[in-house]
C-alpha cells in the first residue's frame, strides 16, 4: 500500500476506531478503577491509546487531514508529546478527558 493509496486512510482510520473501542472499555470501567492509586493498568492502557492514536493520525494523508479541519489534529500530537515525554508526570485528570471526552469526540469528526 503506498503512501498516496487511498485505501490507506481507510486501514488507518480502522485502527483509529479500534483504539476508540480500547478506550472506552477504559472509560466503561469508570472513574474510580481509572484513579486507583494501587492499580495503574487503566492508565497505562490510556496512555497507549492515545500515543497510538497520534501515530495513526501523523500517518494520514495530509488531503485527508486538510479536509476534516475541525479534528484537533495539533492537539492530539501535543497531547502525545506530553504523555511520552514525561510518562511519570503525566497529569491523569488530562489522561481522563483525553479519552473520555476528546477521543469520543474526534471519533464523531470523523464519522466513526
Amino acid at each position: 500500500m503506498s503512501r498516496h493509496d487511498p485505501s490507506r486512510a481507510d486501514v488507518i482510520l480502522g485502527d483509529i476506531r479500534r483504539f476508540g473501542v480500547t478506550a472506552a472499555r477504559v472509560v466503561a470501567r469508570g472513574r474510580k478503577r481509572f484513579f486507583d492509586p494501587d492499580d495503574d493498568d487503566q492508565r497505562r492502557i490510556a496512555k497507549s491509546v492515545v500515543i497510538d492514536l497520534s501515530t495513526a493520525a501523523d500517518r494520514l494523508p495530509a488531503s485527508f487531514r486538510e479536509a476534516h479541519p475541525d479534528v484537533d489534529w495539533q492537539g492530539i500530537r501535543a497531547t502525545r508529546k506530553l504523555i511520552a515525554r514525561d510518562y511519570a508526570g503525566t497529569d491523569d485528570e488530562v489522561l481522563w478527558r483525553a479519552i473520555s471526552v476528546e477521543f469520543p469526540r474526534i471519533l464523531a469528526q470523523l464519522g466513526l
